[in-house]
């Protein structure tokens, strides 16, 4: 009696380390309610996911140190440029330590200063938690709805789901 008793015990403990696991990899994912953020940039503007309800926002992650994340926002500031910010959103997160070089890159890439945030380390911690990125930068298509449309979108998919 005590054996199987240990034995429920062990499968409980097991069921819930599982359940509990299961459910952080899902919260960020395709499908999934995008986790609400304000994002405060160093020069004291700030932006927050409740600033687009009912439309379509690009949410993209990018450090200097991280070429992929880099030449995706990028990617994203022109494709926004190019259908027009009535038709989707774009917020860009840099994750630098050096307030500086983010400016240096924002100037010398050509990006839209108006979408573009440099957040300080905590801030940073804060996103890459709540959008589950300890594994790399992303970047978000959340819909009108507020539910995550496509993780690391290409130009195709945006178009395709937009229906720019």
């Amino acid at each position: 009696m005590k054996k199987t008793m240990n034995i429920i015990a062990i499968f409980a403990v097991l069921l819930l380390m599982v359940s509990a696991n299961t459910e952080r990899v899902n919260n960020a994912a395709e499908g999934m309610k995008a986790p609400y953020f304000t994002v405060e940039g160093t020069d004291g503007k700030a932006v927050s996911s409740s600033d687009f309800n009912g439309r379509f926002v690009i949410v993209s992650f990018w450090a200097s140190n991280d070429a992929s994340s880099r030449i995706a926002a990028n990617r994203y500031d022109s494709y926004v440029e190019s259908v027009g910010e009535e038709q989707v959103g774009h917020v860009s997160v840099n994750f630098d330590r050096n307030q500086r070089l983010f400016r240096e890159i924002v100037r010398r890439d050509g990006l839209n200063g108006e979408s573009q945030f440099h957040v300080n380390p905590k801030e940073a911690s804060e996103l890459i938690r709540k959008f589950e990125m300890e594994k790399g930068l992303k970047s978000y298509l959340i819909d009108p709805d507020g539910k995550i449309a496509a993780v690391n979108p290409t130009a195709a998919d945006l178009n395709e789901i937009i229906g720019a």
